[in-house]
């Protein structure tokens, strides 16, 4: 999930690799028994698709149950995290639809747009215009436009990933839900084996502590169950407030400063400089201040391994 007021904003591998503090057996277990369907399959005729995959049952993220009947050649995707994911396993050409906020990879920006992500920003006659067999959305954002969907007949998916294990079975179940498993299982293997190199370059190394300002005003950080938290203990570093149950904590400066970060990472979303208020504090001073993209951090595609070679290299650079 992303934080508050922001905006939500391929990978191949021969192996996959045990990412070390995860419980990923499962997704690995998963992966090695779900079958990889054929390249040609996504081009099957609708009674070979009605053939391979009738009677299919998924579960989204709010609970709903699935019933896939064939796999959809009309996809609305109202999430920039699920765009990604879909370009990069091979669905891409299936998407006919996407919000303004889907800006990557390059060609989602060449499909038809219904609105803006938040849920008040989205067009459903827009949708409904481009006839969709399935709309995949975001369980916290959009599920006031679940039941007008189904009003109108229109499946629809909800995904919410809370952290790495979770996004590694979304991409999976996108994968069988399109019929592009093979691409899934590729995507997952490539990620695995960027954060298990992170890891394994960073293991030796002091682990600094990190503080991610969230927003200025109020200040606010990231809490244990974030993505941001994973990846920077995937990085080799440890956020200094993961002890916070909240995923988007406020915090004082002073807790701050009792905390003593040796870095600060600051979204570049928030413009360059240093917050003013800290300017008095010699702590923070002292500390290395890093601006960098938070695109990939808040949003849980492909590019979340990236993000974690990134903040390896950053958090390590000085070593």
């Amino acid at each position: 999930m992303q934080p508050p007021g922001l905006s939500e904003q391929k990978r191949r591998c021969p192996k996959s690799n045990r990412l070390p503090g995860q419980p990923l057996c499962v997704v690995l277990i998963v992966l090695s028994l779900s079958s990889c369907v054929p390249r040609l399959a996504q081009k099957a005729p609708l009674n070979e698709s009605r053939e391979l995959h009738a009677g299919k049952t998924f579960t989204d993220a709010l609970g709903r149950r699935y019933v896939q009947e064939s796999y959809p050649r009309r996809i609305v995707s109202l999430v920039p995290s699920v765009t990604e994911i879909l370009f990069a396993i091979h669905a891409g050409d299936r998407v006919v639809g996407v919000t303004r906020n889907c800006d990557y990879p390059e060609d989602a920006q060449k499909r038809t747009s219904v609105g803006s992500f938040p849920g008040a920003g989205v067009s459903v006659e827009r949708i409904r215009s481009l006839r969709p067999d399935l709309v995949i959305l975001s369980a916290d954002v959009h599920s006031g436009i679940v039941v007008i969907l189904d009003n109108f007949n229109i499946p629809s998916f909800a995904a919410e990933p809370r952290n790495f294990s979770e996004v590694f079975k979304v991409i999976s179940m996108l994968g069988e839900i399109t019929g592009c498993a093979a691409g899934a299982k590729e995507t997952i293997s490539e990620m695995m084996k960027k954060i298990a190199g992170a890891e394994k370059q960073t293991r030796e190394h002091e682990r600094p502590g990190v503080f991610w300002i969230v927003s200025d005003e109020p200040l606010m950080t990231a809490g244990e169950k974030t993505f941001i938290s994973e990846a920077i203990k995937f990085s080799g570093g440890n956020n200094i407030f993961d002890d916070m149950p909240e995923q988007w904590p406020l915090v004082s400066q002073e807790q701050v400063l009792l905390r003593k970060p040796d870095i600060i990472l600051r979204g570049n979303d928030m413009g360059s400089g240093r917050n003013s208020s800290f300017q008095g504090f010699s702590a923070l001073r002292e500390a290395r201040t890093v601006t960098i993209s938070t695109e990939i951090f808040y949003r849980y595609g492909p590019r979340l391994a990236d993000g974690v070679e990134l903040l390896a290299k950053i958090l390590h650079s000085s070593d």
